[in-house]
């Protein structure tokens, strides 16, 4: 069995992955946050949103993660998206890839995410039926905070 040398959660906008990916790096003593949005900020300027360039970032952050665990570093990913092949290769590195879900009916009610966009995860863009992966309800309760600190144990 591999040792989990870091952790990938990707889910909606809104599904509580920096939640979770700041609840875990309070628990990890050598651990970094590699959140999508951030990576997208300030490395991955030049894409879009379309399935095209977000394969792309997936890529781009991919290679973060190995750094860091190059360096001992334990990465917590966060990304709206997920691929069949990244989760192959997160696999192979000892990266315990994890969806978070939630009700995206109350995320397209209340997320700015998901008003008059295209390119949208969830709505316009699908995730492959086979991304096997674990996955967490986020129903905002005492039970996935419990959850998530059990990844750690």
């Amino acid at each position: 069995m591999v040792q989990n040398k870091g952790v990938w959660f990707y889910g909606l906008s809104g599904s509580g992955k920096s939640f979770a990916s700041e609840l875990l790096s309070k628990k990890i003593k050598y651990s970094c946050l590699i959140d999508g949005d951030i990576v997208r900020k300030y490395i991955s300027y030049d894409l879009k949103y379309s399935k095209k360039d977000r394969n792309i970032q997936l890529h781009r952050v991919l290679g973060i993660s190995r750094i860091a665990i190059g360096s001992n570093i334990f990465p917590i990913i966060s990304t709206v998206w997920m691929n069949e092949k990244i989760l192959a290769e997160s696999k192979k590195l000892g990266i315990k890839v994890i969806k978070i879900k939630t009700d995206i009916n109350n995320l397209i009610n209340t997320h700015k995410t998901y008003k008059n966009k295209k390119d949208v995860v969830g709505v316009n863009i699908k995730y492959s039926r086979n991304l096997n992966t674990e996955t967490i309800i986020n129903n905002k309760d005492e039970e996935f905070c419990k959850t998530i600190k059990k990844l750690i144990r």
